[in-house]
């Protein structure tokens, strides 16, 4: 008797066969390739966020303000298109905006921004890319970073530190220019003539507060990495107007 119960008791605890292993290893193969995906993506999108401040304090002194603009300004209209208008700022808001108030029901904006590496012509200004959005929470007291993939992929990650000074959130009425505008904008006011010399610059655009100015602005940020060159303008994100250019190292 003793014998039986000691084969039924391996029996019960007797391995997977190995016919299930693989089935099992491929499983966890794949678990961890998406993990791998998911971290890369959220640091990459941590690291655009981080080259965007860093860039915004280095220019932010040495700005050229341009005249005063009158209350009611004409909105220009470019001289230079871009052609990418599926993948912008404005449309890719909606569900990074579904994805924060999910998070917070308080969530407010607080800044937008994208980045493309390695621009070689005109051509490939505006590009899809992932989109990087930071909303802020008074009840929380906390950051959320939502990215936002070419293809709609919604990845969100909170900032585990508190903030304790509350970030100047943007209202969506005074958001009206998209993205391709303000790229376009940064084209005619020397951005091509920049590129044209200089293939393979890295782009930079954020939407952000300005400064005491009601509005916010887009900043557009031309980055030669090897020379350091950079060549900026600013547009206000609700009348179209550049009140702002810089260019130099």
């Amino acid at each position: 008797m003793a014998a039986k119960q000691l084969s039924s008791t391996r029996s019960a605890t007797r391995k997977p066969s190995r016919s299930s292993r693989p089935v099992w290893g491929a499983f966890q193969r794949i678990r961890r390739r998406d993990l791998i995906l998911l971290t890369g993506a959220l640091s990459l999108a941590c690291l655009s966020v981080m080259v965007v401040l860093f860039l915004v304090l280095q220019t932010q002194s040495t700005a050229t303000p341009l005249a005063d603009q009158p209350a009611n300004p004409v909105r220009p209209q470019p001289t230079h298109t871009v052609a990418f208008a599926e993948v912008t700022g404005l449309r890719q808001y909606s569900p990074a905006q579904a994805a924060a108030l999910a998070w917070a029901a308080d969530a407010q904006l607080v800044s937008a921004n994208a980045a493309w590496p390695k621009v070689i012509g005109q051509a490939q200004v505006g590009e899809p890319t992932w989109w990087v959005y930071r909303f802020y929470s008074p009840a929380k007291e906390r950051l959320l970073f939502v990215t936002i993939a070419p293809q709609g992929e919604v990845e969100t990650i909170e900032h585990v530190a508190p903030v304790t000074l509350p970030p100047r959130p943007i209202a969506g009425d005074k958001w009206l220019i998209d993205s391709p505008t303000a790229l376009a904008l940064w084209l005619d006011y020397g951005g091509a003539a920049m590129l044209g010399s200089q293939p393979g610059l890295e782009m930079i655009i954020q939407l952000r507060s300005a400064g005491n100015s009601p509005d916010p602005v887009w900043m557009v940020i031309g980055l030669n990495n090897q020379t350091q060159q950079i060549h900026r303008v600013v547009i206000d994100a609700q009348q179209g107007v550049v009140t702002a250019d810089q260019a130099g190292s």
